[in-house]
Formats: C-alpha cells, structure tokens, sequence
C-alpha cells in the first residue's frame, strides 16, 4: 500500500513538472528575440531574412509552439535536452557540471537552518514571553524583509573589502589549491546570505507550533493528573515537530529561489547562475533544461518529505496503510 501511495505522489509531480515545463516553454518563446539572436549574438544583425527563416526551420521554431513543445518533451523524455546556444555543448552535460554545486549550496544552508532554526523555536516556544520569544519574533521579521542581494552586497563590503577575511566571488582561489577548505572558504558568505533569508521565519513557525501544543487540551490534562513535565514537553515537542517537517518540504523550492540570487551576486557556478546567463542570452534549450532539472529535484524532496511525514505522524501512516 505504502508503494502504491508513492507511485499516486510521483505521478502527480510528473503531472507537475509537465505543467512548469510547458508554462516555461511558452513564457520563454513570448520573449521577444528571434533564434538567431540566440545562436549567433551580435552576428546576427548581419543575417538576413532568408538565413534566419533557415535557421528558425533548422531547429523547428516554424512550427505552432504546442508542436515544438511536444517535440521537446519527447526529447526531455528520452534524456535529450538538446544543445546550448552559446556554448554548443549538450544541455544535460553542462547542467550535471553545475548541479553538484547548487545542491551543495541548498543543502548547507538546508542543514544549518534546520538545526538552528529548531533550537531557536524550541527553545522561545517553551519561554512564552520572554525575551528570547520576543526576540525571535522581531529578528524573523526583519530576516523576511530585508532582500538577500542587499545583505549580500552588505556582507561583500564589510567582510571582503573592509576586514578582507573572505573571498568576495568564485568557489576557489584564482592562485590555485581549490581544495575543501578553499570550497569552503568561498561558499561561507553565500551559506550565511541563505540562512539569515531563512532562519527566523523557519525558527518563528516552530516557536508558534510550540506555543499552540503547549496550549492544547491534552497538556492541561495532561499536568492536572499531575503528569512529569518532561513527559509533557516530550509530547509537545514531538507534535510540533509534525507541522515544521511539513513547513520545511513546502519552503523547499525558496532556497532554489534564493541560491539563483546568491549565486549571481557572488559567483557562485551553480545552476542559478547558469539560469540568469541564460536569460540574458536568450540560450532557451539551457534554460529550460535548468528548469526542468530544477522541478525534478524539488519533486524528489518533496516526495522525501512526505515519506518522512508518514513515518514520523501515526495518523498519516494509518491513512495511508488503510
């Protein structure tokens, strides 16, 4: 039963990434360009009408734009993303090379925020009013408004440029070594940029979660009968945990969000870099290879999320087992 409900949850992301794909794709060829620019760049004021009609027939763009995108899917079904515009190297090879990188990245900033985003909730959950409850509260209102790039370009001018203790750009040092403690020198400001996006809002929903449980009926019960506190607080915390494993699955795809902004303003060579050269040379099979590989990868964290859910929530895996 338990294989049947996974077969129902990647169906249904297959359903997802074919409607992202196919929105992309139509979104991408209402731009407004024409393919030669694509492929040839400045060259291309020097085609004329003839050659560029040649060109847009070469590749397919003649056709109605459900054609081509049919024509593509069956491609991307058979592992076929096509050949960049730019680099004429096939999309697949060039997007394996930068995806390590991103999922690098994301999951860093993934694990750092989860572990201090829980102690932080937990910790002001179980200190209602304090002032570490008041705190959290302020700090993950003004983490969730300030933009990632202006926090960035802060940390750039106060720790590269000022003190001059990190690199600034890139994931190694021009002068060679490229060992892991210079992959990790370089990717400290992008992590830090990430997890203070992330950290107070992830940190406040555990704390409600906490102050909702230790409000619930169960616990005032529960200390009347004169239950052990920490018998108490291990009830509550488990339940609260229930909820912030679920935040966590659904706030997923705003760490790739962000890593395309990082990545940007720092150098960084993952797929979020890769996406915005991308736009700004129309390079559309790279594109929407990185979309697609994008989707594919929040679909699988999701499923992994809802798998975690299953085993950690006896209610849910009833429902499922039934």
């Amino acid at each position: 039963m338990t294989a049947k409900w996974i077969g129902k949850r990647v169906i249904m992301g297959t359903i997802v990434l074919v409607i992202v794909s196919f929105l992309s794709f139509f979104i991408m060829h209402a731009a407004p360009g024409d393919p030669a620019t694509a492929y040839y760049g400045g060259n291309s004021q020097t085609l004329t009408t003839a050659e560029k009609e040649r060109i847009a027939q070469a590749f397919g763009l003649d056709k109605p734009i459900l054609s081509q995108y049919g024509i593509w899917l069956r491609e991307a079904v058979q592992g076929n993303l096509g050949y960049s515009a730019k680099e004429g190297r096939a999309v697949l090879t060039i997007l394996l090379e930068k995806l390590p990188n991103t999922l690098q990245l994301v999951a860093i900033t993934l694990l750092i925020v989860t572990i201090t985003s829980t102690w932080l909730g937990l910790l002001a959950g179980m200190k209602e009013d304090s002032l570490l409850d008041r705190g959290l509260t302020i700090f993950s209102i003004a983490s969730s408004a300030v933009p990632s790039f202006w926090l960035g370009i802060l940390f750039m001018m106060i720790f590269s440029v000022q003190l001059g203790w990190l690199p600034s750009s890139g994931m190694s040092d021009v002068r060679g070594g490229g060992g892991i403690a210079d992959r990790l020198h370089h990717i400290i400001l992008p992590v830090t940029v990430l997890v203070l996006s992330h950290v107070g809002l992830f940190a406040r929903f555990l704390q409600d979660c906490v102050k909702r449980e230790s409000k619930s009926y169960y616990v005032q019960v529960a200390r009347a009968n004169g239950v052990a506190e920490r018998e108490i607080r291990k009830y509550i915390l488990r339940n609260s945990f229930i909820p912030y494993v679920n935040y966590i699955g659904v706030t997923i795809p705003s760490f790739f969000g962000g890593s395309i902004v990082v990545e940007s303003l720092f150098g960084w060579s993952g797929l979020g870099q890769l996406l915005v050269k991308s736009v700004m040379v129309k390079d559309f099979p790279l594109l929407m290879g990185g979309v697609l590989i994008i989707g594919v990868v929040v679909v699988v964290s999701l499923i992994v999320i809802d798998v975690m859910m299953i085993v950690i929530n006896p209610k849910l895996r009833r429902g499922v087992l039934r």
